[in-house]
């Protein structure tokens, strides 16, 4: 059920002191306060000690004492996960009623420094001059951040830093900068209670309800100052809902709450160091009207013709808004003394938009010259909720007397139930289309007759003429589409290009559903898109992460050897991704290509009429011959949809994009050409059950009884135990742990990562095969036989896991010596469905196996102490592992494309951990 949290315990100890006599006051009164509210209270044992657990954060200390004036002390800090140090003194005096009040005044180095990094509360925050988490992290030694993007830690890749909130886990952005109250950066000596991680560990404590009702309000703004368009604007509202009032008149807070939200806009978020050139909006509009023209007679794409006064210069990237909104809401409940619970909420919207450079399906080419306001809108969203129960059990166990502080003794007890589930959404798509896919590249209808070629034929019964083809003729072409009495064009920039073409010669068109000519798109040698390009790309993404943490610690106390800070904790981490990515263009020529795929030519059994040839009479024409293709289905699903008999030709680019949908293929129709990829969805972009695994990939079947190859979401998962022990010995501090870790990808990887089918031992070759020869005498019997070619199965080669042999037996170096450039054949077990992953007799378990689980075992080990007033002096042995960060992402349907050029997958899901 349960798994451990990071959230290490965070202790405020000290000594109460007469300030003359330098004696120890036992039974002195302690109290931490928020404001007037008491949050925790102690009374110093018989060595005028105490201790305390409590959250990060900035407390009121009072203390009192008979006979002595009562101390106060504001704004004392305490630091997260740390033995934080805060000894009083106290006087004596005649007017004991006043009290005594003091400024808490930060120490230069904090006793406990078992590690690296920096701890900064929300003061120092509030006056650092940047409002970016990863801007104020990148001020601690040892991290960097380029502009407030990714922090790498000690040189570290970005992926090896992690975020916790709260004590838990989390992916993506952090809060904004006003919810912090404390910001702990640990770049080296990491405690037991963090790991899978190989860089650093970024961990933020959100402030909590305020002692009585408080707000605020802050904006910045450079709107008319500047060119950026900078706006930011935050809120915040906190205090109490419900308090307890107690017979001497103070008060508690038995449920708080705090809201706040961020609203950022930006015209550029990164703007460029140089002035940015871009059309001028009137040449725009005119290359809209008339994209190409003619020069010397010869047409051309009209932005050839640009001058130096076409274009206006910018300081920042025009079409490149972004717009950030940030909620964050928290609720604490007192249930009892030693019970309370603490709800934290976040979300973050993003939608921002991007110019388009290159790579994913678009141009490779900038079209930030003609396309900027076709700039794609980039959607990502991100909502967690975090639930924490807390327990403390029993008293401080304070010793009175000498004999008790002698005697072994348990205090401070608690365990604390951690529940975190976050869920983050990334959609990318042009905001004029969204998901309507064929939108994307439609150009208009174009209006094709199939008609009979007739032709003369001399056979047995003579010379005739009859029908001896099809030809597809060209006889119209309208821009967009009717639909309820309207034109719809969706992409009238296109249409534009057809203006210059003849009527009557489909093959010299400029654009097509689907296709642009090359000629026409680039300008100045591809320097420059031509105008009205589209983002050739949607996709959307879902990624769950669910964690469950459970903590416990207490203080034991060893007589005169000290107290001893017990930790341990479990962890569990499931995550869930889904990806679905599909290039809309290119589906009008799949579409096309198969829309008449099953006809083989004429079916000269079915007479279906004549037609009159000038001069000779009537020629017989026929029917088409068509043939049923397995796994494809689209041919006969858009005669369906549209009422087309199976056996006429169907005008394809004469459908609006609103008649064709994905679900009219098959799945395999499109991943073939490279349009789709998916997993967690199912192959029309549809959110697949959790019930789907890994096998039914190569078996599901849909309502038409065709396989569509659903591709089950990646649910890798990761599980923690670690116990620790923090300890002062005089003046040094030590920290003692171990953490374990296991890792399960929750999938298959190849059994063989040399071969997606299984290859025949030396056992079996030597005893069925005849031209087997003789058999080396190192040869063992699980050794894989690879063999001259497919005709030739003499012996070429044998494998043992990565150690290859020559066909005599001799170990060589690298198998390039024994194969050179000649083919490297494998000698199969299976030829008739083991080696065909598309076979429906294909069984996967013969190729793959189930991911082992990946276990790791690291000591934590640290100490410090002060060497002076002003140094101090640490030293740690960590061992850190991380499971593979990226690049082990591999579903089946990567597998089905194992010995295709190219798309060999590059992932391995066989990766082990890093250390």
């Amino acid at each position: 059920l349960c798994a451990a949290g990071v959230s290490a315990q965070t202790v405020l100890v000290g000594t109460v002191k007469d300030a003359e006599t330098n004696e120890t006051l036992i039974g002195a009164t302690v109290k931490i306060l928020k404001g007037a509210l008491i949050v925790r209270g102690v009374v110093t044992d018989y060595e005028g000690q105490y201790r305390l657990q409590l959250d990060a954060g900035t407390y009121d200390v009072e203390v009192s004492y008979t006979g002595y004036q009562t101390s106060k002390t504001t704004g004392v800090q305490v630091l997260t996960g740390k033995i934080n140090d805060f000894n009083v003194e106290m006087s004596s005096g005649t007017v004991l009623t006043e009290a005594v009040i003091k400024e808490y005044k930060a120490p230069l180095f904090k006793k406990d420094q078992t590690s690296g990094g920096q701890t900064l509360t929300s003061e120092t925050i509030k006056n650092l001059p940047t409002r970016s988490v990863n801007a104020i992290v990148a001020t601690t030694a040892g991290t960097t951040s380029i502009d407030g993007g990714d922090v790498n830690i000690k040189g570290v890749r970005a992926n090896g830093t992690n975020y916790y909130i709260d004590g838990i886990r989390v992916f993506g952005a952090v809060v904004p900068v006003q919810d912090i109250e404390q910001l702990d950066v640990v770049t080296s000596g990491l405690g037991a209670e963090y790991g899978d991680v190989t860089g650093g560990v970024i961990s933020v404590v959100t402030k909590g309800p305020s002692p009585k009702f408080s707000g605020g309000v802050e904006i910045e703004n450079s709107h008319g100052l500047d060119p950026y368009g900078w706006f930011l604007g935050t809120a915040n509202v906190s205090g109490p809902i419900l308090k307890r009032k107690f017979d001497n008149g103070s008060e508690e807070a038995i449920i708080g709450f705090r809201l706040s939200g961020q609203y950022l806009s930006q015209k550029d978020e990164d703007p460029p160091a140089f002035a940015i050139a871009r059309a001028k909006e009137s040449v725009i509009d005119r290359l809209n009207a008339h994209p190409l023209t003619r020069i010397n007679g010869v047409v051309v794409p009209g932005a050839q013709a640009l001058t130096q006064d076409s274009v206006d210069y910018y300081d920042y990237r025009p079409f490149e808004n972004r717009r950030d909104i940030d909620l964050t809401g928290k609720l604490d409940f007192r249930v009892s003394k030693n019970i309370d619970i603490s709800i934290t909420g976040t979300y973050k919207d993003v939608q921002n938009r991007e110019t388009q450079t290159g790579g994913n399906g678009w141009s490779d080419n900038n079209w930030l010259l003609l396309n900027a306001q076709n700039n794609p809108t980039f959607y990502d969203s991100r909502w967690r909720g975090i639930f924490r129960f807390r327990h403390r059990l029993g008293g401080d166990n304070s010793s009175k007397d000498a004999a008790s502080a002698r005697r072994v003794s348990i205090s401070n007890a608690s365990y604390t139930l951690q529940f975190g589930f976050e869920r983050a959404n990334a959609d990318r798509y042009d905001p004029r289309h969204k998901d309507r896919i064929f939108d994307y590249g439609y150009v208009g209808t174009f209006d094709f007759d199939y008609q009979p070629i007739i032709g003369p034929v001399i056979d047995s019964l003579g010379f005739r003429l009859e029908q001896i083809d099809t030809r597809e003729v060209f006889m119209g072409y309208q821009p967009g589409y009717q639909l309820n009495g309207q034109t719809i064009v969706p992409n009238q920039g296109f249409v534009n290009y057809n203006e210059f073409v003849n009527p009557e010669s489909y093959t010299t068109f400029v654009a097509q559903n689907g296709r642009f000519r090359d000629v026409y798109a680039n300008i100045w040698s591809g320097m420059h898109r031509n105008i009205n390009w589209i983002y050739n790309r949607f996709s959307k993404s879902e990624n769950d992460v669910l964690t469950i943490n459970a903590t416990s610690g207490f203080d034991l106390r060893l007589g005169n050897t000290g107290t001893h800070n017990i930790q341990f904790g479990l962890m569990n981490e499931q995550r869930t991704s889904r990806e679905y990515v599909v290039s809309p263009w290119a589906l009008w020529d799949l579409a096309y290509l198969k829309s008449n795929s099953h006809i083989n030519g004429l079916d000269r059994t079915d007479t279906t009429g004549t037609i009159f040839v000038p001069g000779y009479g009537d020629a017989y024409t026929f029917g088409n011959d068509t043939t049923v293709l397995g796994d494809q289905k689209f041919y006969w699903k858009v005669r369906q949809a549209n009422g087309v008999p199976i056996d006429e030709y169907i005008n394809l680019h004469g459908l609006r994009p609103d008649q064709l949908n994905l679900s009219m293929f098959g799945a395999l129709e499109l991943t073939n050409q490279e349009l789709l990829n998916y997993r967690g969805y199912d192959y029309t972009g549809n959110r697949l059950d959790r019930g789907i695994t890994f096998n039914d990939f190569f078996t599901h079947r849909d309502a038409d009884g065709i396989r569509d190859f659903p591709v089950a979401a990646l649910q890798p998962l990761y599980q923690a135990a670690y116990i620790k022990d923090k300890f002062q010995f005089k003046d040094m501090i030590f920290s003692l742990g171990l953490r374990v870790e296991r890792f399960d990808l929750n999938s298959k990887t190849l059994k063989d990562p040399f071969s997606l089918y299984e290859i025949m031992d030396a056992d079996e070759y030597f005893r069925t095969v005849p031209s087997a020869g003789d058999r080396p005498a190192n040869i063992g019997d699980d050794y894989k036989v690879y063999v001259k070619s497919q005709s030739d199965l003499s012996p070429k080669a044998y494998r043992k896991g990565e150690v290859w042999y020559s066909a005599d037996g001799v170990e060589q170096n690298d198998g390039n010596l024994i194969f050179g450039t000649s083919p490297v054949v494998p000698l199969l077990r299976d030829t008739i469905s083991g080696d065909n992953i598309l076979d429906t007799r294909f069984d996967p378990n013969t190729s793959f196996r189930d991911y082992e689980p990946q276990i790791n075992w690291m000591p934590r080990l640290a100490f410090s102490f002060p060497i002076s007033d002003n140094a101090n002096f640490f030293a740690h042995y960590d061992v850190l592992v991380q499971r593979p960060p990226s690049n082990w992402e591999v579903t089946p349907l990567n597998y089905v494309y194992f010995y295709t050029s190219s798309r060999t997958p590059e992932n391995n899901a066989n990766l082990k951990p890093e250390r």
